[in-house]
């Protein structure tokens, strides 16, 4: 009876001590992260105090989740989580996302575009953005209809089988809508200035999983809804008046017939150079700009790589099975300049000493407001924007060769006037290079439609 008292008392202090040891490391602010290498982004800052944030509750809220999110020794916890996972089986289990609840998708509706419009986007001089690259996804990590990504911690929009894992797509009529809107105004608003071309760009899973594994999950069919998005485009642009209509381009077509290449990660949402090469050369054949051969790059390696969906889900199968990135180093054009920290600043066009887990953030040096190349080897005044996420920093480098100027921006970050910009650049060719979660996402398309608005 007295051992068994004794071993309760031991058991009582043993955990007491470790409670208050794990608040008074907690409390250790040199020994709090500022940035997530496992997760490829910057950690919640601690919040600063007004009084109405305070009266509201929000401040303590905001250091709730400040303390949480910085606790010290988050990344090796993590990895530990995901260890002790794959212990147990979960690293070699197929599990599934969240279920989320897709609408209906009628590929044979009327479209009108003089009906009711929508409520206008609220105000968003300074948006927050998902932290998706160097911050980010997808995303961005887009794939869910709040303005908020899936947290790393959880699974929900993602379904992963043996070493790969996909973000899942679920069609909402009216976020789709509306992205097709932006286009089309876009188009309207350039006619007789430039010609507006849409690129929408399927993910992984497009090509992966099969019907059955799509209704089990209940998933759209990205290529459906790709195919109804050019449909709706299609269909807008006489009614709203745009005599030079916007010029889709069903690069997924060209992309299923090289699905069984590495032009996707399987730990990252991204594609990558190679699907980024063969899309861009889709776009270049048509818009009859010369290129150069594959054969004339330098390609640069970088191993090992652990994406996006790897951040998310911690799953041990896709830890022990990294992607890697190949990037293609173009022979003419070896710097882009960023608009960063209210400054233009020269970056390598392909980084090659990314000292961040993100390898990803090689291409175009990451996710920026605003991006510019010259190529000194042209000299016709041609010129390209590309209105992108983040699917566009591996694509602006394939593009880089062809124009003597070739701009880009980021329609999460960017402010600017869409129409004066291309006036002001002489710009006459711009392309909306979106990937298809981006169509459905809510705080992706209130960002596109700032663009217009």
């Amino acid at each position: 009876m007295k051992f068994k008292k004794f071993f309760e008392w031991v058991r009582i202090l043993l955990f007491s001590a470790v409670l208050i040891g794990g608040c008074v490391l907690g409390f250790i602010l040199s020994l709090r992260p500022t940035i997530s290498e496992s997760e490829g982004r910057t950690l919640t800052k601690f919040p600063q105090f007004n009084a109405e944030s305070f009266l509201s509750g929000e401040y303590t809220s905001q250091i709730s989740l400040w303390y949480a999110d910085t606790f010290p020794f988050r990344d090796l916890l993590l990895d530990l989580s995901g260890g002790l996972k794959g212990l147990y089986g979960v690293g070699d289990q197929e599990f599934e996302g969240y279920h989320g609840e897709a609408d209906t998708l009628d590929m044979n509706q009327d479209f009108v575009w003089d009906k009711e419009p929508s409520a206008p986007p609220p105000s968003m001089e300074n948006p927050v953005p998902p932290n998706e690259e160097e911050t980010t996804s997808a995303d961005t990590e887009t794939g869910t209809s709040g303005e908020e990504p899936p947290t790393a911690e959880t699974i929900d929009g993602y379904y992963v089988k043996g070493d790969t894992c996909w973000e899942l797509y679920y069609y909402k009529a009216d976020l789709v809508d509306r992205y097709c809107r932006v286009v089309v105004q876009a188009a309207l608003d350039l006619d007789g200035i430039a010609t507006v071309y849409d690129m929408v760009v399927p993910t992984s899973y497009c090509y992966a999983l099969s019907d059955a594994e799509l209704q089990k999950l209940g998933a759209s069919d990205g290529l459906q809804t790709i195919e109804f998005i050019y449909t709706a485009v299609d269909a807008y642009c006489p009614q709203a008046g745009v005599t030079n209509p916007v010029v889709t381009m069903p690069v997924h077509e060209l992309l299923a017939q090289h699905k069984d290449e590495y032009i996707y990660y399987r730990t990252d949402h991204h594609w990558t150079a190679k699907g980024a090469w063969y899309a861009s050369r889709y776009f270049l054949d048509a818009v009859n700009r010369p290129y150069p051969a594959l054969e004339e790059y330098e390609v640069f390696t970088y191993d090992t790589f652990l994406g996006s969906l790897y951040r998310h889900t911690q799953n041990e199968n896709l830890k022990n099975h990294p992607d890697y990135v190949d990037a293609y180093l173009s022979p003419n054009v070896k710097e882009v300049t960023i608009f960063r920290d209210d400054i233009y600043q020269p970056r390598p066009l392909i980084d090659l000493e990314v000292t961040s887990s993100n390898k990803y953030t090689c291409f175009s040096s990451g996710d920026h407001q605003y991006y510019e190349t010259y190529n000194p080897t042209i000299g016709d005044g041609s010129s390209l924007l590309i209105i992108k996420e983040s699917y566009g920093n591996a694509f602006l480098p394939m593009v880089a060769d062809s124009y003597e100027h070739v701009y880009a921006i980021d329609y999460r970050f960017w402010g600017g006037d869409l129409v004066s910009f291309v006036q002001e650049k002489g710009i006459d060719t711009v392309l909306f290079l979106n990937n298809l979660m981006a169509t459905a996402d809510d705080y992706t398309v209130r960002c596109l439609e700032r663009l217009v608005n």
